[in-house]
């Protein structure tokens, strides 16, 4: 929109100078050029430009302030961060293995979502401690600075704790490792980058803490592992079937056997049953032979 000023304030600046130059300069008035700037500033439609330009800043600061609004405010901004991350776990994971805001039975809590998977339940909790940075970001005063750091360290420390204490519980079916999860990546950006040590230990104590791009990340790879497990999952059930089916087909060979042997005796039993009928046959022609001889 600024580019989209300036470009119209210099094409006014072109048409005075043609002016001016036009016309010699004894001639010309400042009412003229007065007249000249405004007669043009109205043709050109500038002034509705720069109406709608104003109109369009008014709208973007109103925006802008909502959303810092919303950030200043600790329900707005938890709220923002659930539904960020429930949207990047839809986006990359089957629904089937993630449960936003449910009630895990065996721990009694709520996170704000957690995954099912072969390992145990990988809880996921959402949290911005954003005030305490965010002075510490827009103070110049160097003591405030470093008390801002100092609470905002602390802030940080006691999620971690509630994280680790609610969430790594895996004597009762949790993975041993939670997330942490931050929705800004500029605080995340921070910590790893100036509270090394408080990341690093969180994650001894398994608490990770995650931004957007870096959960991501984790549960592109975390879907990678369970579509291995379906597949060997599907590729055991299978191999169950088949063992089944060898099952069956021995039993229906010993029944074939039984059945072939059975017909090959009879049918040995008929071959013999044949020559003993024919034997019999021949016997009784000699003995109707005989008797017409006699005759």
């Amino acid at each position: 929109m600024i580019e989209l000023l300036v470009a119209l304030v210099l094409v006014l600046v072109v048409i005075i100078l043609v002016l001016v130059l036009k016309f010699p300069l004894k001639k010309i008035s400042k009412d003229d050029i007065k007249d000249a700037f405004a007669t043009c500033w109205k043709e050109l439609g500038i002034d509705q430009d720069i109406g709608a330009i104003k109109e369009k800043a008014q709208d973007i600061t109103r925006a802008a302030q909502s959303l810092q609004d919303l950030f200043k405010v600790t329900r707005g901004r938890g709220e923002y961060g659930e539904f960020q991350l429930e949207q990047i776990l839809k986006d990359l994971l089957p629904p089937q293995y993630v449960h936003i805001r449910e009630r895990i039975p065996r721990i009694g809590k709520i996170p704000d979502a957690h995954i099912s998977t072969p390992q145990g339940i990988l809880c996921i909790d959402s949290k911005f401690p954003l005030e305490n940075y965010r002075r510490m970001i827009e103070t110049a005063d160097p003591t405030q600075k470093e008390n801002y750091k100092v609470a905002f360290r602390r802030d940080v420390q006691e999620q971690i704790d509630k994280i680790k204490e609610d969430y790594v519980k895996p004597e009762e079916g949790t993975t041993p490792f939670a997330f942490g999860f931050i929705p800004s990546e500029a605080v995340y950006q921070y910590l790893t980058e100036c509270e090394t040590e408080l990341v690093a230990k969180a994650a001894k104590e398994g608490v990770l803490l995650v931004s957007p791009a870096t959960l991501a990340v984790n549960l592109n790879l975390l879907s990678i592992g369970l579509k291995a497990v379906e597949i060997s999952e599907k590729a055991e059930e299978i191999q169950k079937n088949l063992k089944g089916l060898e099952s069956a087909l021995r039993e229906l060979e010993d029944v074939w056997n039984t059945l072939y042997s059975h017909i090959k005796n009879s049918y040995n039993k008929a071959g013999e049953v044949n020559n003993k009928y024919t034997n019999l046959k021949l016997a009784f022609q000699k003995i109707a032979e005989t008797r017409e001889e006699k005759k």
